[in-house]
């Protein structure tokens, strides 16, 4: 949906079309969850917050202004009702099946699918010792593609902010799989 439609559209709900309300669940469900997803572990919470993302955004529609688009308005309010959640259950994270580390020797496909399960497990176990933020910003980066605009926006800090925290989060966790190799191969 273009920028311009989405505004017609919120004005209209503003206004009181609330039943126009649901075109705008269904363009953003699929990105809300994956941006709860990127901080909740559990299918069912993610699904409960995303539910209480859109009750919360439609009841605060009046407040939107249009200084940043509806999308990025609705991720920071999704983000925000994630750590919350995680702050009040304390759960664990999304562990990262997605994230391999390469293997482009030419062993045999046995050696080779247990190497990536392994270094699956390690990546996983690295990326859930990482603060609720850190993560969030790690998973949105690398496997959902956002900006670094993008993420400014969702989380309020400055676009510096972000890179700086990427940068270290990279060297972190180099530094970290460096120690666990060490002491695996030590």
């Amino acid at each position: 949906m273009k920028k311009e439609d989405e505004l017609i559209l919120i004005e209209r709900i503003k206004g009181g079309e609330t039943a126009l309300y649901d075109k705008l669940v269904v363009e953003h469900s699929p990105r809300v969850l994956s941006v709860i997803r990127g901080v909740l572990c559990c299918r069912e919470d993610a699904e409960e917050v995303a539910q209480d993302v859109f009750v919360k955004a439609f009841f605060s529609l009046k407040s939107f202004r249009g200084d940043c688009s509806f999308s990025t308005w609705l991720y920071r309010i999704a983000y925000n009702m994630s750590v919350s959640k995680v702050r009040k259950k304390k759960e664990s994270f999304l562990p990262i099946d997605m994230l391999s580390i390469p293997d482009n020797s030419s062993q045999a496909l046995a050696e080779t699918i247990i190497e990536q399960k392994q270094q699956e497990k390690l990546l996983n176990m690295l990326i859930e010792e990482l603060s609720a933020p850190d993560r969030f910003l790690l998973l949105s980066f690398y496997i959902h593609e956002k900006s670094i605009s993008e993420l400014s926006a969702i989380t309020d800090m400055s676009e510096s902010n972000v890179k700086v925290r990427l940068h270290r989060m990279k060297k972190k966790m180099n530094s970290m799989i460096k120690d666990k190799m060490e002491v695996s191969y030590g």
